[in-house]
């Protein structure tokens, strides 16, 4: 079906899900959006451990997230600082800095970061500079073993740079439900738009749960509740499972089991767990304010 321009101007997608502006968008959107010129997105991976992902591609614009080192992308402009680019691990479109992404093929991993990150050395020895951090799930090339420095032992990166050997692994990391994965990230900082160690907001806390499960999920609390699982209906704190996610706007927590829940919570400035009754109290909150989504995978086997 071919629609007029007057249909097409009139056509609102989700620019954070979809490549589009009135100058230049994805050749799969031909047809569904308007744009001056459509392009094919060229393969890409994020070579910075925490790649900023901007709204514009301005000095002082809106963070709305990040990616990881090692993940796919599409690229679809580049300019002299900033790569228009989408995630093909969540389908999120933003500006990157263009030194932190590479068009050139990847090394084929060996290994993965399974701690909750590590930084990695220009030399190996941990007293040497700290160039990067690596969040967990970063898939490595490692090219050289059996590095030892005083008792540390390290391994050479295809990168030229050197990883503490002790937080790696063949396999990528795996936890038994996500509420056990969302354990791992207690007392990180809060930060809007993170998802790594070094800071997180509440709906990256848990994506990166969802991703020890092997499950990919979307990035932003109103994208997960429309999407994970089913909603639920609760009409007592003992109708909640563990697993089970609890939003309100703006804001998601994990149920840990019983009332305790862990989320990344902006008032504290922390990963912590609270006792959903007090929690909800403190707000004037009722637990019918809440939107509970079960995910059939969320609370393991």
């Amino acid at each position: 079906m071919t629609l007029d321009r007057t249909t097409l101007d009139r056509i609102t997608l989700d620019r954070r899900l979809n490549a589009y502006r009135a100058d230049l968008a994805d050749a799969r959107l031909r047809g569904i959006v308007a744009a001056s010129r459509y392009i094919e997105g060229r393969p890409a991976r994020t070579i910075a451990g925490r790649a900023a992902v901007y709204r514009e591609p301005a000095a002082g614009a809106a963070l709305d997230t990040f990616y990881h080192y090692g993940e796919d992308l599409l690229v679809f402009d580049v300019g002299t600082q900033y790569a228009w680019c989408q995630s093909l691990f969540d389908g999120y479109v933003g500006y990157v800095e263009a030194r932190h992404i590479t068009t050139d093929p990847a090394p084929a991993p060996t290994h993965f970061v399974t701690t909750p990150g590590s930084y990695c050395y220009e030399a190996a020895d941990l007293r040497s500079r700290p160039i990067d951090f690596l969040p967990r799930h970063s898939a490595v090339a490692v090219t050289e073993n059996g590095l030892d420095t005083r008792g540390t032992a390290y391994v050479r990166l295809a990168t030229g740079s050197y990883l503490p050997a002790a937080c790696l692994s063949p396999a990528p990391p795996v936890s038994p439900d996500i509420a056990t994965a969302a354990a791992l990230y207690l007392g990180c900082p809060y930060r809007w738009g993170g998802r790594s160690f070094l800071g997180l907001d509440c709906s990256g806390l848990v994506q990166n749960a969802f991703r020890d499960i092997g499950i990919a999920v979307r990035r932003d609390t109103d994208l997960q509740r429309d999407t994970i699982g089913t909603a639920v209906p609760i009409d007592n704190v003992a109708d909640l499972r563990r697993g089970d996610l609890l939003y309100v706007p703006g804001h998601v927590l994990i149920c840990e089991g019983g009332d305790t829940m862990i989320h990344a919570d902006g008032a504290s400035m922390t990963v912590r767990r609270d006792d959903l009754a007090e929690w909800l109290r403190a707000r004037g909150l009722i637990l019918a304010n809440l939107v509970v989504r079960r995910h059939p995978a969320a609370a393991g086997s």
